[in-house]
């Protein structure tokens, strides 16, 4: 049985680390529903392509309903609510302050559903200097030094 059958997960995320956690999620049964942008998510442009599919995208998102929603229109902004009202789980990585600026920060979206997770993924966190930098893992790892491991024979680093 799966250990995660009758949760729905709203899922804002793109490119790899919060589309990677609700792919798990998924796998163990939750019902994960991929909120994407009007144009989808930009990673069903990433080669390589498998008979007219992103690879990046498929393995990534393999067993999620997608929904194209335009979160700043009226209709999009209460479609998402309809999503949210019975969700268990809210999933978004959008820089800090989008999600306020749309209106489905935590304090609006824990008032609709009071028992709902929310789960904020910046490469920074909410708040301090680089928090409004975007990142991911490269620039991090770069960042904090941990390049230095990855260095070939000659070393040059072979990420």
């Amino acid at each position: 049985m799966a250990k995660l059958a009758g949760i729905k997960v709203v899922d804002l995320t793109q490119f790899l680390p919060g589309p990677m956690l609700s792919l798990m999620m998924a796998d163990h049964g939750a019902e994960v529903v991929k909120i994407e942008p009007p144009m989808g998510d930009p990673a069903r442009q990433l080669a390589p392509f498998e008979q007219g599919q992103s690879v990046w995208f498929r393995n990534l998102n393999r067993g999620k309903h997608s929904v194209a929603l335009d979160l700043k229109s009226e209709v999009g902004k209460a479609l998402l609510w309809s999503h949210i009202a019975d969700a268990d789980v809210f999933l978004e990585s959008f820089r800090p302050g989008v999600m306020q600026r749309l209106g489905f920060d935590y304090a609006a979206v824990s008032a609709r559903n009071p028992r709902i997770i929310y789960c904020s993924i910046s490469a920074f966190g909410q708040a301090g200097n680089l928090a409004q930098h975007p990142a991911h893992d490269i620039v991090v790892q770069a960042l904090t030094g941990f390049m230095s491991v990855n260095d070939g024979l000659d070393g040059i680093p072979v990420v």
